[in-house]
């Protein structure tokens, strides 16, 4: 994995790909860091977090768009998949590789608070920059999970970091969608047996077993099917409350107060790793093919 990592951090860096993802973050970064700052005598410096919220969106597939793609274009993929490397290392030192240059941008970045705090002599709440810089640090590793995992499934660079953001604004423009959907029961089981059929997809491409798939797809829909006309009344509202309690950006936004739970920070964990493992199934599955 360490090496896979070190290969990854002297490729970002010998060729222009790490100083324009870390110059165009900074760049944005101290322009809002100027705007709220300096000329609106702001001295917190969520206001600059929080605006950079849309440009990760953009940014991360940057980042992320070669990390797979770019080896199956070169055909370097080969010599990966029949090293004596692990899949499973080879995918967590790509990844790391990438959340590794996000950090440090987000430590560069620290100067900035510190000059207000140290040359301007603002005072800052505490509670506030602090849970800015772990939302902004725990959603940017879960996006970069998320532009990996996508980067498989091409080996075009452009058209992963296109799908990449499309993804990533469409998880922005449906916020608040779970208050437009029914709290029928039935749009409820109507979403469910939808989403499972999705899941039945994604895993069949993942690991190309039909016996595999149609025995979860038989075990989801008993489960649902069941649940539904012994305990009818716990669809009620369901989509919505699944919707709502998977709401990136609303947990996002809630650990900028300061006042965030810790299970947000799990949550954000928890799709990265999701992804990661997503990423892993699907190189493993070529490996063997």
């Amino acid at each position: 994995m360490l090496a896979v990592l070190k290969k990854e951090l002297n490729t970002y860096f010998r060729n222009p790909l790490g100083y324009v993802f870390i110059g165009m973050m900074m760049l944005i970064m101290g322009f809002y860091y100027s705007y709220y700052t300096l000329y609106y005598q702001k001295a917190d410096y969520y206001y600059v977090l929080n605006a950079c919220t849309s440009l990760i969106l953009f940014v991360i597939p940057v980042l992320t768009m070669r990390l797979m793609s770019e080896e199956r274009k070169n055909k370097t993929d080969q010599l990966l998949l029949t090293s004596p490397i692990s899949t499973f290392d080879m995918v967590l030192g790509k990844y790391l590789a990438a959340v590794v240059l996000y950090l440090i941008v987000i430590v560069v970045s620290f100067l900035q608070p510190l000059t207000t705090i140290i040359v301007f002599k603002g005072k800052m709440a505490t509670e506030m920059l602090i849970g800015g810089y772990i939302a902004f640090l725990t959603m940017g590793i879960a996006f970069i999970a998320m532009g990996m995992f996508i980067s498989t499934i091409t080996e075009n660079q452009l058209v992963a970091a296109v799908i990449t953001i499309a993804l990533f604004s469409v998880l922005m423009l449906t916020e608040g969608l779970y208050a437009m959907i029914s709290t029928s029961r039935y749009v409820s089981l109507g979403c469910l047996l939808a989403i499972l059929a999705g899941v039945l997809v994604l895993i069949y491409n993942s690991i190309k077993d039909i016996m595999t798939t149609a025995i979860v797809g038989v075990a989801g829909l008993l489960g649902i099917l069941v649940t539904f006309f012994i305990v009818p009344s716990a669809f009620d509202s369901l989509i919505n409350n699944i919707l709502k309690s998977l709401s990136i950006f609303t947990r996002y936004s809630g650990m900028f107060s300061g006042k965030f739970a810790f299970a947000d920070i799990i949550f954000f964990l928890s799709l990265a790793a999701f992804f990661v493992w997503m990423t892993y199934q699907t190189v493993e599955r070529r490996r063997w093919n």
